[in-house]
């Protein structure tokens, strides 16, 4: 055609709509997004063109106020109270405009701030991200400006649940019970993850309860993964659910919660509509996952949660701006920050500790800006001294333990070029050294008993036996990289006794825990598992004297630490723990003779891999419905008669690490999918 384009005749049915047409719905589309843009330079404009020298110092400043803007996603007090008066002289004249003038200014103007990532921030705009420290979003103008504040705290809007929504509804325990479960994990169990504000969490609840409605379906998530991980510490204890007056059997179980969970995140879209809510319902998930055998599954979906952390700017969270708060909203405010802080807490725990399972960590100390949470009690959130225990001490504690571990492993050197084993002994002596000084700071409340504290707190006591667990298990991922040597080379003596007594902590925790029927925590069954593995390998690499009582100590409590696994329900991380250390016990005796008094041999990884394979096809069958049942108390004799040589392994043996052994014994055998 050569006619222009109104000359030509009309569009056929099948016709496409002229490239100029989408051009034009792009542009006004752009023109929406960028509108506040577009009037701000409008009137930045329109004051150029006008020409008077009184206005340069307020045209300098409401570019220096935009640039703040833009950096922070906070409005200056200055630019609230100017705004409204300019609007009407702000939009005059949008026809003329001297780009290098304006550009040499904005330039100017960067230069006099602090330095900006200011190219960082334009480019976000066309890719419509944010980089700006501006959490929990309430005062700024990113994307994730909350006009009408969801409900991180108490004045949201309301959601009703319907559509794809309604499908974890199924899973959801009746109210009575739910609001039992919930009440017992604000009082018990927040310590443990520290993920939410308790008294915003339950007003949150009992609107759910009472209208069935909560401000955004992603909560869901979180409340079902709260439920999870309460279920899941109280099923082996008869002492709690009898002070609860659950009936368990009549509710949905932690796997199908835990289920529902991971269902409603996916059917809510939570990797493309962002919140908090996502992130705080995968990461208290962990207290769960594990047991179910969830491992990967966790561990993948923990780390799409970092980076929805860091899209919504938990990375960059600044402090309170002031201890009191003056109404409502300046409470509020101050909650949400909190919790970003706390929920941004235990992601740098949990990252930092999983570090030697996967030789790497997500989350890198250089990068983040957000203070540790607060050392506060609920109702006011105002700063304690240390030694006043609050719902944060432990976290506060924990990671600091954590800040350790980054260090530890780069300091052994780049993965594909480690340093000499004199450099990396040196160092992980050094980073013990750090770790000590570390437990020296602690509140003395969480070292030993304190009655006065126990008897007003009745979560203190769990926490203190917990810490013991886990700082125990700590010293010995520390060690890791050398305790396999450590066995048969005198050389890192310091490492094995070291890990010996630290196994010993555990494990005697661990059966007070059992014994009282305390809360279950995730950790405690897999350190306990840890700590009986590193027993067995010391029963069999000593050398047996009629005189020393101590292997048979060990041995001892391996067997009862390898009971107390197997009397626990519906959690298939002890069934494998005790899958390991049958295996363990079998090869030694396969070596040795049951009634052999020399030791000292080597370990024989190869007939261990196999009867736990074995042993592993036998009791975790995922086809049986024992997978997610309770495991029967067999014990090693049971399985004298596998055939230990049906699975073959090569591997030098002299090159074998504790941290590539025991994550090949527990990632290799994953449980069928959810």
């Amino acid at each position: 055609m050569t006619g222009p384009a109104d000359a030509a005749g009309p569009l056929r049915v099948s016709q496409r709509r002229p490239l100029a047409c989408r051009e034009s719905v792009r542009l006004r589309r752009n023109a929406v997004q960028h509108a506040s843009e577009i009037q701000f330079l409008s009137s930045i404009l329109g004051e150029l063109d006008s020409g008077s020298k009184q206005k340069l110092p307020h045209i300098a400043q409401k570019l220096r106020d935009r640039i703040s803007q833009l950096q922070t996603g906070e409005l200056s007090t200055q630019a609230d109270e100017n705004s409204p008066g300019l609007l009407q002289e702000d939009i005059k004249h949008p026809d003329h405009f001297d780009e290098k003038q304006a550009l040499h200014r904005l330039a100017e103007a960067a230069s006099e701030g602090p330095d900006p990532p200011l190219l960082t921030a334009i480019e976000h705009l066309a890719w419509g991200r944010n980089s700006a420290g501006c959490f929990p979003h309430r005062r700024c103008a990113c994307q994730y400006r909350r006009d009408n504040p969801e409900a991180l705290s108490m004045n949201s809007g309301s959601f009703q649940i319907h559509g794809s929504a309604l499908e974890s509804m199924i899973f959801i325990p009746m109210t009575n019970d739910a609001q039992k479960l919930i009440k017992f994990h604000i009082g018990h169990l927040t310590w443990h993850h520290n993920c939410f504000h308790g008294d915003t969490f339950l007003e949150q609840c009992d609107l759910f309860w009472s209208t069935g409605r909560c401000d955004n379906p992603l909560w869901i998530a979180l409340y079902l993964s709260v439920l999870s991980c309460t279920v899941n510490s109280i099923q082996n204890s008869r002492k709690l659910k009898g002070l609860l007056n659950v009936d368990l059997d009549a509710m949905p179980s932690a796997q199908k919660l835990f289920s529902a969970m991971v269902q409603t995140l996916y059917n809510s879209h939570f990797l493309n509509n962002l919140s908090i809510y996502s992130v705080q319902a995968i990461v208290i998930s962990t207290e769960v996952a594990h047991n179910l055998g969830l491992s990967h599954l966790n561990a993948t979906m923990f780390n799409a949660a970092v980076r929805i952390a860091e899209c919504l700017g938990l990375h960059k969270i600044k402090d309170h701006p002031s201890p009191l708060t003056q109404n409502r909203d300046q409470w509020e405010e101050r909650v949400e920050r909190e919790v970003g802080r706390r929920v941004w807490c235990q992601m740098i725990i949990q990252d930092h500790f999983a570090i030697p399972f996967t030789d790497t960590y997500s989350i890198s100390p250089m990068h983040y800006s957000t203070d540790r949470p607060l050392n506060a009690e609920e109702h006011n959130l105002i700063e304690l001294p240390t030694n006043i225990p609050t719902i944060s001490t432990y976290v506060r504690v924990l990671v600091e333990l954590a800040a350790l571990m980054p260090g530890l492993v780069d300091g052994l050197g780049p993965m594909n070029k480690r340093k000499s084993r004199r450099e990396q002994y040196e160092h992980i002596l050094q980073v013990d050294q750090k770790m000590r000084a570390v437990v020296k700071g602690i509140p003395s409340f969480l070292l030993r008993p304190d009655k006065a504290k126990e008897s007003k707190i009745p979560w203190l006591s769990i926490v203190r036996r917990s810490l013991a667990i886990t700082a125990a298990e700590k010293i010995i991922m520390i060690h890791r990289p050398f305790l396999f040597r450590s066995f048969h080379d005198p050389n890192y003596g310091h490492s094995r006794r070291t890990c010996i007594a630290a196994a010993m902590t555990i494990l005697r925790e661990h059966e007070t825990i059992a014994k009282e029927e305390d809360l279950s925590i995730w950790t405690h069954t897999a350190f306990a598992i840890t700590a009986a593995v590193i027993l067995c390998f010391e029963v069999n690499a000593t050398v047996k004297d009629p005189n020393d009582g101590k292997v048979e100590l060990y041995r001892e409590a391996v067997v009862a630490a390898r009971e107390r696994l197997a009397l626990r329900n519906h959690d298939l991380l002890a069934q494998r723990g005790v899958a390991l250390i049958d295996a363990i016990l079998i090869a030694e005796e396969s070596n040795f003779g049951a009634k052999e008094s020399k030791r000292g041999g080597h370990i024989d990884f190869h007939r261990i891999f196999a009867n736990f394979s074995t042993l592993s096809r036998v009791i975790l069958n995922p086809e049986d419905e024992m997978v997610f049942g309770r495991f029967p108390g067999n014990s090693p004799d049971d399985f004298r008669s596998v055939d230990t040589n049906e699975i073959q392994f090569s591997w030098n043996q002299e090159e074998i690490d504790f941290e590539s052994w025991f994550n090949g014994i527990f990632n290799d055998f994953q449980p069928s999918p959810l």
